[in-house]
C-alpha cells in the first residue's frame, strides 16, 4: 500500500513540475508580427533570444496585413509585439491606442528621429529602394543597367521590369509616395502611368522582384533593399544601383501591442533593440541602424543620395494614394497576368526555400 501511495506521490509530483516547467518556459517567449523579409526575421528572431534569452515566435506578414491584423483584432491581439513596420502603420496604430507607451533608457542616446515622442514606437534602423538588375540577362541584351529613373520608360524594357504593388507591399507605398514627391502629384502619376506600360506585372512582397531578377526571370526591378546581400552572397547575378534621382526610405518601426501579458519581456526586448550590439547586428544585415557610427554592409558609412521624402505626408494621404493607384494600375491587370504574377511569385518563394537547404 505504502508503495502504491509512493508511486502517486511521485507521478503528481511530476505532473505538477512538469505544468510548472512548462509555464516557465512558455513565460520566457513572446510571439511577434514582423514585417521584414522572411529571412531577416528568422535572424533577427534567433539573435534576440541569443542575447536575452527571449524566444520570439515570428508570423512573417508585410506591413499591409501587419496593419489590417491590427485594426481588426484591436483590442484582443493575437501578438504581443510588432518587429517591423511602416510609419503610416506606427503613426496611425499609436494614435487608435494599439501600442503601449515605454519609454526605455536604452534608447536614450539615439537621434530622436528613431522614436516617438510617447513611448510608443522604435524604428529598428531604415530600409530602402533599389532599382537592380539581372547582369548575366543585361551583358546578353547589351544594355547597361539604367542610371535615372527617365531611363525605365523606354520602350526597350517594355514586359521586363517586375515592382511590388501598394495594394499589399509597404515597399511598394514609399516607392510610389517616393516617385509622387520627387515629380510632384500630377507629374509623379503621369510618371508612373508611363512606366507602367513596361511593367510586367506587380508582386504581392517588396521583396520578390529581388529573386525574379536574380534568377533571370526579368531584367529589371524596382525592390527591397533588405534582400539584395543576401542574394549577392547565394551567388545571385544581381547588380543594383542608385538612380541618380536618388531612392525613398522608411523606417521598420517597432512596438508593444497594448493588452500583452508578458509586457516585461517585450521592455526587456525594447531595451535590448536600442543596444549597440543590435545596431550592429541590424548594420550586418545591410540596413542603416538607429545608432551612429556603425556601417550598413550593404551601403557603407556613407548614406546614399535620399529623395526629399515627407513621411508626414505620406501617412496622412497613404489610403488616397493608394486607392488611386488601384483605380489606374489594378483594373488594368488582366487574369492571366494575375495568374502568372503568383505562379512567379509561388515560384520565387520555393527557389528561396531550396537556397536555405543548400
Amino acid at each position: 500500500m505504502k508503495g502504491k501511495v509512493l508511486v502517486l506521490a511521485v507521478i503528481v509530483l511530476v505532473f505538477t513540475f512538469g505544468i510548472v516547467s512548462s509555464g516557465a518556459l512558455a513565460a520566457e517567449s513572446i510571439s511577434a508580427y514582423m514585417g521584414f523579409s522572411r529571412e531577416v526575421n528568422e535572424a533577427l528572431a534567433e539573435q534576440i533570444q541569443k542575447k536575452t534569452g527571449i524566444e520570439v515566435k515570428n508570423i512573417t506578414l508585410s506591413w499591409g496585413e501587419i496593419g489590417a491584423r491590427t485594426r481588426t483584432e484591436y483590442p484582443r491581439f493575437n501578438a504581443d509585439m510588432i518587429l517591423s513596420v511602416g510609419a503610416a502603420e506606427a503613426i496611425g496604430g499609436s494614435k487608435e491606442g494599439y501600442f503601449e507607451a515605454y519609454h526605455s533608457t536604452a534608447w536614450n542616446d539615439i537621434d530622436p528621429a528613431f522614436k516617438s515622442k510617447d513611448g510608443t514606437y522604435y524604428a529598428l534602423g531604415t530600409f530602402s529602394f533599389l532599382l537592380i538588375g539581372n547582369t548575366k540577362k543585361l551583358a546578353e541584351k547589351g544594355y547597361r543597367i539604367p542610371q535615372s529613373y527617365k531611363e525605365l520608360l523606354d520602350p526597350k524594357w517594355k514586359g521586363q521590369i517586375v515592382a511590388p504593388s501598394p495594394r499589399t507591399s509597404g515597399t511598394a507605398f514609399m516607392i510610389n509616395y517616393s516617385f509622387l514627391q520627387l515629380y510632384g502629384e500630377k507629374e509623379g502619376w503621369k510618371y508612373l502611368e508611363a512606366l507602367d506600360k513596361n511593367m510586367a506585372f506587380y508582386t504581392k512582397s517588396g521583396n520578390a522582384p529581388t529573386d525574379l531578377v536574380g534568377r533571370g526571370e526579368y531584367l529589371l526591378g524596382l525592390t527591397a533593399d533588405e534582400n539584395i546581400l543576401k542574394r549577392l552572397k547565394d551567388g545571385y547575378p544581381i547588380q543594383w544601383t542608385v538612380p541618380e534621382e536618388g531612392i525613398g526610405y522608411e523606417g521598420n518601426y517597432c512596438t508593444i501591442l497594448k493588452g500583452t501579458k508578458k509586457l516585461d519581456l517585450c521592455k526587456k526586448i525594447i531595451d535590448y533593440l536600442g543596444s549597440k550590439d543590435c545596431s550592429e547586428f541590424i548594420g550586418s544585415l545591410g540596413y542603416f541602424p538607429p545608432r551612429s557610427g556603425i556601417a550598413s554592409a550593404l551601403y557603407g558609412m556613407e548614406k546614399p543620395k535620399f529623395i526629399n521624402v515627407d513621411h508626414a505626408w505620406a501617412v496622412k494621404n497613404k489610403r488616397k494614394v493608394v486607392k488611386m493607384w488601384k483605380n489606374k494600375f489594378m483594373m488594368k491587370e488582366t487574369p492571366t497576368a494575375k495568374k502568372v504574377g503568383d505562379e512567379k511569385e509561388k515560384e520565387a518563394a520555393e527557389q528561396e526555400v531550396k537556397t536555405k537547404k543548400q
